[in-house]
């Protein structure tokens, strides 16, 4: 039995198994979400996405702030949770509940990518122009089919701007891996999020949008989460004269 569980442990220390692990289980949750049933098949199936990530960061994180840690289990939990309503999404109290707690998650990762340092407002003009035109395209293409929808989804896209732009004030405060794994993590996000709008107010008949916005959304966990195991702080020179 013991010899098992170290198994299972250096399974999850071993970054590259873990990465064969997490896509396999990925890519299984994909087949069973087009050829199965979601009962009972894909309420096993899903949750074992974000359940991975749970374990890997817990053994492998080197975070010294519990409030850090905190947030990231928060944020993970509030996911996994949405996961699991996501997937009888026809029920609309259930969709706008699965929303919601993606919207504290995306909170909870903000919080969890912010730093105490100052930083300049003027730096962040361009990629807050290029978040906020992506807004403004996506509800100009949603808005004849929203409905009671609008004020929850213009809520979603702000904390998914949020997140964007805390990932990137990541810069220079962490080593470059750490940050460029990271903002590669929410910017798939942002993919996998605006399939799920085009396809459920604009396109239904969006192509591969069963596959793609799982992939994307598998991608973007495991792109944070690693990004995270592997953050080391910058220390900058204090320069006397």
């Amino acid at each position: 039995m013991l010899s098992y569980l170290c198994m299972i442990l250096a399974l999850f220390k071993n970054k590259i198994n873990f990465a064969i692990l997490y896509f396999s289980i990925l890519f299984i949750d994909i087949v069973v979400k087009l050829y199965l049933e979601a009962v009972p098949f894909r309420y096993l199936s899903k949750p074992l996405v974000v359940g991975l990530l749970l374990i890997y960061y817990t053994l492998n994180n080197n975070e010294t702030s519990k409030w850090r840690k905190r947030y990231l289990y928060s944020a993970l939990l509030c996911f996994l949770i949405g996961d699991v309503l996501f997937i009888t999404y026809e029920i609309t109290t259930l969709y706008i509940t699965a929303m919601a707690l993606f919207i504290v998650g995306k909170m909870f990762y903000a919080f969890r990518f912010s730093n105490q340092r100052d930083f300049r407002i003027v730096t962040l003009i361009p990629l807050f122009s290029i978040c906020f035109i992506y807004m403004i395209g996506i509800m100009l293409l949603v808005m004849n089919s929203i409905g009671a929808f609008f004020t929850p989804i213009l809520i979603y896209l702000f904390a998914s701007l949020i997140v964007v732009l805390f990932a990137f004030l990541r810069k220079d405060e962490v080593i470059y891996r750490s940050f460029v794994l990271v903002l590669i993590g929410v910017v798939m996000a942002i993919f996998s999020e605006t399939i799920v709008l085009l396809k459920s107010f604009y396109n239904p008949n969006f192509t591969y949008h069963n596959t793609l916005i799982m992939l994307f959304y598998g991608i973007s966990q495991y792109f944070v989460i690693h990004g995270l195991v592997e953050e080391v702080k910058v220390k900058r020179k204090i320069i006397t004269s």
